[in-house]
């Protein structure tokens, strides 16, 4: 029995959703996506905020939405629990009694729930007087107290710092056989956290597989441009990290101890000469590889961070990149994620 099986349309402005999606229980998917693919609308119809429009919607094994039998249950009697972007906390409700508001919630669970995501100490404030990044995790808490079926997580670790995402991750792996279903920009945090990788654009489902498949045989151009990735290993101190090979990089938001620093291929800029102005990781490089890939090229460097950078043809001409020749890589710190490893 899944605990999500969705085979439905619906509408959300201009944007026709026409999705199949299953989760089982006990499973964690990620939901990635270009902006405006319909990934938010497609929580809401999971909600019950937006009513589909044709086919069927399955929660744990109960029929949920069927428009063709006039079946539909209302969202307070679905087993789920929705952590929206904007939190939607009770602003006249302290945020230990946001976190019991459900009746499911027991006062034991509310206690574990205010420890395990390091907000206790906030539990007699309002959510007027939290940071947004505190108002997620209170959001978060909420929403897994009322012991859902189901977890719907849209962009969760949007507003976090390292140490809070990683709070969230260690929450949503102790899972039991909860379904979570994850909204994300971030290609890391999905092969990191999820069981399966769901890609939706514009409003079909595309690719759906392990984070493995997705990443080795990538079907459409968004899917390829998750699949390149620089991932490098580095220990952070402060707003620097130093590699394995000992090549220090400067970043653009602070962290401490073991990372993971991702580098999109895009944001890797290739000078012939050693570039002026703003990046503050400048580096020498050798060309090692070139790659076609779609209507881009991949270019292999081999140098203090071996990267892989992605340009298009006429800059291949321009720049005169063959294997061997030497140029000059740089990427800016605000361009670099850092992920605890």
């Amino acid at each position: 029995m899944s605990a999500v099986h969705l085979a439905g349309t619906t509408r959300a402005g201009d944007l026709m959703l026409d999705v199949e999606l299953n989760i089982e229980p006990g499973e964690t998917v990620a939901l990635l996506g270009p902006n405006g693919a319909g990934k938010t609308s497609l929580l809401r119809a999971l909600t019950g905020l937006l009513p589909l429009t044709g086919g069927r919607l399955d929660l744990s094994g109960s029929t949920t939405d069927v428009p063709g039998e006039g079946v539909f249950i209302e969202s307070h009697r679905r087993s789920i629990g929705w952590v929206p972007q904007d939190c939607l906390l009770f602003p006249h409700l302290t945020v230990k009694q946001n976190v019991g508001f459900s009746p499911r919630a027991t006062p034991e669970r509310v206690e574990q729930l205010l420890e395990v995501l390091g907000i206790t100490e906030l539990a007699d404030r309002k959510p007027d007087a939290c940071s947004g990044g505190q108002a997620q995790r209170v959001a978060l808490a909420r929403a897994v107290a009322a012991d859902p079926k189901v977890l719907l997580l849209d962009e969760p670790t949007a507003a976090l710092d390292i140490d809070s995402r990683h709070l969230i991750d260690s929450l949503i792996e102790d899972r039991g056989d909860r379904a979570t279903l994850l909204v994300t920009h971030d290609p890391v945090e999905a092969a990191t956290t999820a069981d399966r990788i769901v890609i939706l654009e514009n409003g079909h489902v595309t690719h759906a597989g392990s984070p493995v498949e997705v990443r080795t045989r990538p079907r459409t151009r968004y899917a390829a441009s998750l699949a390149g990735l620089n991932t490098i290993a580095a220990a952070a101190n402060g707003r620097t990290a130093t590699t394995t090979d000992g090549t220090i990089v400067v970043l653009g938001e602070p962290a401490t101890g073991p990372v993971h620093l991702v580098v999109p291929p895009v944001a890797v800029a290739l000078h012939r000469t050693a570039p002026d102005g703003s990046p503050r990781n400048v580096w020498e490089a050798t060309v090692t590889e070139l790659q076609p890939a779609f209507d881009r090229v991949r270019v292999v460097l081999d140098g203090p961070l071996p990267i892989v950078a992605e340009v298009t043809p006429a800059a291949v001409e321009v720049l005169g990149l063959v294997p061997g020749a030497s140029v000059w890589a740089a990427v800016k710190a605000t361009e670099i994620t850092v992920h605890p490893a």
